[in-house]
């Protein structure tokens, strides 16, 4: 097996590629950003590319022959312009299928989608599965992964490529550390809006990302779409029952977010709030029983974990 990862040098790539290379697997990892990890060049070789550039993924796909292509790459949050988002995330991710395709070594291919894809809807039952509907609505991220779905589901690829989607939930643990993000400012925010005290979360720890993501990687047969994500939520107000609820409107913080989103101070779409309302919670029964896993974690002592690597103050309780 040999593994390429698009986007190695972000959170969930630099996770993988450290569990491969624990595995004795050769992972190649291409990246804009130069990769942070010290890895021997015969654990792990880096190249600086962008998916947008066509001609060297077919160069760098050409060199490595790999196996299986996990593509984690996407603007996620980093550009404010939305026709650059579509450039890099749809344009790109297509890159990926087309060069995947023509390269005949490879035999899998996985996609990094995520809760997103289904939309905040005040309809939306309390466990979201694979065959609901997919409606994201404004939120870009998610309106995105909708597109790329039906780029690589509704086109014909080889009989000996199989395409893979895992809608994954927020993943965290003991090195998450993403500044702006949700899950940073419910750990360092003292003050959280009273209408997300009854909001519903869903976390999957970095442990229980890697052990399914090695499932799916060993699994010759698996297509299609799956959720990745505990079989379990959290609740605000019992999460973080130290925290200060306080009242606040949500047209005046839609309208802060969108202030701090703009100058780049907040990592979250203002779009985004909606799920604060009207959460996105997936049920992972159909990765869960395909390889009859049990999670190591819940939603909460992924949380914790990663909170008590973020300065826990120490009079928190659960």
């Amino acid at each position: 097996m040999k593994v390429l990862i698009t986007g190695s040098s972000g959170a969930l790539g630099r996770i993988l590629t450290g569990y491969l290379i624990s595995r004795k697997i050769s992972v190649a990892g291409l990246d804009i950003r130069e990769p942070v990890d010290l890895f021997t060049e015969d654990q792990f070789r880096f190249y600086n590319c962008c998916i947008t550039n066509k001609a060297k993924l077919e160069s760098i796909f050409s060199e490595e022959n790999p196996t299986h292509v996990i593509h984690l790459a996407c603007s996620f949050n980093k550009v404010r312009n939305r026709r650059q988002e579509y450039e890099i995330d749809v344009a790109g991710s297509s890159n990926v299928f087309e060069v995947a395709g023509k390269t005949l070594s490879v035999k899998q291919l996985i996609y990094s989608s995520s809760a997103a894809i289904y939309g905040a809807h005040k309809d939306n039952k309390e466990w979201l599965g694979e065959s609901d509907r997919l409606k994201p609505e404004r939120y870009r991220d998610g309106i995105n992964k909708k597109l790329i779905e039906k780029i690589y589901f509704g086109n014909q690829v080889r009989e000996d490529l199989h395409i893979i989607s895992l809608r994954i939930c927020t993943v965290i643990g003991p090195t998450f550390d993403k500044p702006g993000s949700i899950v940073s400012l419910l750990i360092k925010f003292p003050y959280i809006p009273k209408f997300c005290m009854e909001s519903r979360l869903q976390f999957l720890h970095s442990d229980d990302f890697v052990t399914l993501f090695g499932y799916v990687l060993d699994d010759e047969e698996i297509i299609g779409a799956y959720n990745l994500a505990p079989d379990d939520y959290v609740i605000v107000k019992n999460l973080v029952p130290w925290k200060k609820f306080i009242g606040f409107p949500l047209l005046m913080l839609r309208g802060i977010l969108l202030i701090l989103w703009n100058l780049r101070l907040l990592n979250l779409q203002p779009a985004a709030v909606k799920t604060s309302i009207y959460p996105m919670i997936l049920d992972p029964a159909k990765i869960r029983e395909r390889y009859s896993y049990r999670f190591k974690f819940s939603s909460a002592e992924a949380f914790m974990s990663t909170m008590n690597n973020n300065q826990l103050p120490p009079d928190c309780r659960f």
